[in-house]
């Protein structure tokens, strides 16, 4: 308080000189008509620009509710494709029972931290333990993959991206063949795929995508494109050089992919 009063007293004379000038103003426009109208017209004009950036703000700030409504769309979408479904159909003489079950849920998620950019890359999504996030699964967006979760606890996990020396997918064409996907740890915008028969014939600019072979990714899941081809001598099989369809270092929004079966097809494969 005895501050307050300090800076009063120090700067009196100012406080006074303001307090004149606004109420020779406020005298001005009440006394006056045309002031007071020109007032009232400044007013409102001013009041309608605070209005428009405070809406404006106010939409700003929806946004992130808006986005995470699409998101969740699109995640109920992708639950809905081919993809993520299991057939179960079954023919019987001339009765033919198409029946499907679900097999991958899309989990929406953010990333919220990364490493800095490296050989081997690693991010950081907002979803974990409490969510029936595991180690193991794969993590997409809607224009690529981004990796697999490596590390989980209660509310986040580890996610050893596509670009990560470690890291081995299995890859393939349309045609069916299929190999392996890594990084070599260069070139962010390319990886490869190894162990491709030298017989099959490919094309630039065909589209690698996964095979769910490796019960990560769906099948069908677009990887990239094939920007050159080379044969490996003496081995019978050709290596892949794949342009990625998406930028995994730069994405931010991602789904977590949760197979349905992979317990069963795990139990299968150790027997």
């Amino acid at each position: 308080m005895q501050q307050l009063l300090r800076i009063f007293f120090t700067n009196g004379s100012f406080f006074t000189f303001v307090a004149l000038q606004l109420l020779s103003l406020y005298c001005i426009i009440s006394f006056n008509s045309p002031q007071k109208a020109i007032a009232a017209e400044t007013w409102s004009i001013r009041a309608g620009s605070v209005r428009s950036a405070t809406e404006t703000a106010r939409s700003y700030l929806d946004l992130e509710q808006e986005n995470e409504a699409l998101r969740q769309e699109v995640a109920r979408l992708r639950q809905q494709s081919p993809e993520s479904l299991y057939a179960t159909e079954r023919i019987v003489d001339s009765f033919r029972d198409e029946t499907f079950v679900q097999r991958y849920n899309f989990l929406t998620a953010h990333v919220v931290n990364r490493s800095p950019y490296r050989p081997n890359n690693t991010l950081i999504i907002d979803r974990g333990k409490n969510l029936d996030v595991r180690p193991g699964q794969g993590i997409v967006s809607p224009t690529g993959i981004v990796g697999i979760v490596d590390q989980v606890t209660g509310n986040h996990a580890r996610v050893l991206s596509v670009l990560h020396q470690s890291i081995r997918i299995s890859a393939g064409l349309a045609s069916g063949a299929f190999g392996t996907l890594r990084w070599d740890g260069r070139d962010p915008r390319y990886v490869t795929v190894t162990d491709l028969a030298d017989y099959i014939e490919v094309q630039a600019g065909d589209t690698i995508f996964s095979t769910g072979y490796s019960n990560v990714f769906p099948t069908h899941q677009v990887i990239g494109f094939v920007v050159d081809s080379e044969v490996q001598p003496g081995t019978g099989s050709q290596n892949l050089t794949v342009a990625l369809s998406n930028k995994p270092v730069e994405e931010s929004n991602v789904f977590v992919v949760q197979d349905l079966f992979k317990d069963e097809l795990s139990d299968l494969a150790t027997e």
